[in-house]
């Protein structure tokens, strides 16, 4: 399987839109079946008692695993989420600059699995996470990735 000719574009070309813009989340690279972004946990981030929000916590688990899914792709493919589980391991604090890295572990013809963690500037285990991953058909340009019924 021929995979995303763009998988290696220099990382500040990479689409994120407008969500992953506001989050803040930088990627920082991407080679066939791997991705790592970064994120410094900033006040927007936390929820209550002061620490990262899990929603943020699961949004960029998604986000780089399904960047190393990307890169599996065909020329003629994206990829969605069609299933996400996230482990919390310890909290994350305002400050605290992390890591996040996703590998693709099986790779088909309609489906991948990966893999995905995030660590601290030190090293400490955040959270862990899986996803399934569907491989759907590339839009023509200027078009919807999906029709609105």
């Amino acid at each position: 399987m021929p995979t995303n000719s763009t998988s290696s574009q220099p990382v500040d070309s990479w689409p994120l839109g407008p969500f992953l813009e506001g989050l803040r989340a930088e990627p920082v690279s991407s080679e066939k079946g791997r991705a790592t972004w970064r994120l410094t946990v900033a006040e927007q981030h936390l929820r209550t008692h002061g620490i990262l929000h899990g929603g943020v916590i699961a949004t960029l688990l998604d986000t780089a695993m399904g960047r190393a899914v990307w890169t599996m792709c065909r020329d003629d493919q994206g990829c969605v989420t069609a299933q996400l589980n996230v482990n919390f391991i310890r909290p994350a604090w305002s400050g605290e600059t992390l890591t996040i890295t996703g590998a693709v572990q099986h790779s088909g013809k309609q489906t991948a699995v990966a893999s995905g963690e995030i660590r601290t500037a030190t090293g400490v285990l955040v959270a862990t996470g899986t996803g399934t991953f569907l491989f759907v058909a590339q839009p023509a340009e200027g078009q919807p990735l999906f029709v609105r019924k």
